[in-house]
C-alpha cells in the first residue's frame, strides 16, 4: 500500500509543478517585454543583404521601427507597415528596418538574401538585414521568436520605447494605432 501512496504523491507533485509552470508562461512573456522596454540598443552586428557584417544602422541618429520577423510569417505586419508608410515620416528623422530571423526558418539564408536584395531595389531607401544566429533576441532577451514578427521602436536616444511580439495579422492590426502614435511622438521630440 505504501508503494501506491508514494506514486500517488509523486504524480500529484508533478501535476502541481506542471500547473504552476503553465500559469507562469504568460507572466514570463510579460517580464520579457518589460525587461526589453527601457534598454539601450547597442550597435549589434548582423549581416546585410550582401552577406556583409554590418551594425544596425541609424541607431542614435533616427527613430527606428525595427521589424524582426521569421521569414515563415514574412507578411504578418504588412498592414502595420502600410499604415506607417502612409504617414510619410521624414527620412531625416525616421527609418524602418526589416531584419529576417534566419535561425528559425527552413528557408536557406541564400534565398532570404536574394529576396532582401530584390526588396531593397524595389523599395529604394529600405534597409533589410539578416540575423543568422539569434543575435538580436539574445542581446535583448526577447526569448523565443519562432513564427513571430517582433516590433521594436527605438528612440533617437537609443532607448527601446516599445516591443511587441506579433503572432497573427489580427494582432498586428490591433497594435498599429499604438505603434503609429508612438512613432509620431518620438519623431516630434
Amino acid at each position: 500500500m505504501r508503494k501506491n501512496q508514494f506514486f500517488g504523491t509523486r504524480r500529484l507533485s508533478i501535476l502541481i509543478s506542471l500547473v504552476c509552470f503553465l500559469y507562469l508562461i504568460p507572466v514570463i512573456g510579460k517580464a520579457q517585454t518589460a525587461d526589453v522596454v527601457g534598454k539601450s540598443l547597442s550597435a549589434l552586428m548582423i549581416s546585410d543583404a550582401n552577406n556583409q557584417p554590418k551594425a544596425i544602422p541609424f541607431v542614435g541618429e533616427k527613430v527606428l521601427l525595427i521589424q524582426y520577423t521569421d521569414p515563415d510569417v514574412k507578411d504578418i505586419n504588412d498592414k502595420l507597415s502600410d499604415a506607417v508608410k502612409a504617414k510619410k515620416f521624414s527620412d531625416k528623422l525616421y527609418q524602418g528596418i526589416g531584419v529576417a530571423n534566419c535561425k528559425d526558418t527552413w528557408i536557406p539564408n541564400a534565398g532570404i538574401r536574394m529576396k532582401a536584395r530584390q526588396k531593397e531595389k524595389q523599395f529604394v531607401g529600405s534597409v533589410i538585414m539578416l540575423d543568422e544566429d539569434h543575435i538580436i533576441p539574445k542581446a535583448l532577451g526577447l526569448g523565443d521568436c519562432n513564427g513571430l514578427g517582433v516590433i521594436l521602436i527605438v528612440g533617437k536616444d537609443k532607448v527601446i520605447k516599445y516591443m511587441k511580439k506579433i503572432g497573427s495579422e489580427e494582432e498586428s492590426v490591433k497594435a498599429t494605432p499604438e505603434v503609429v502614435s508612438l512613432l509620431e511622438a518620438e519623431i516630434n521630440k
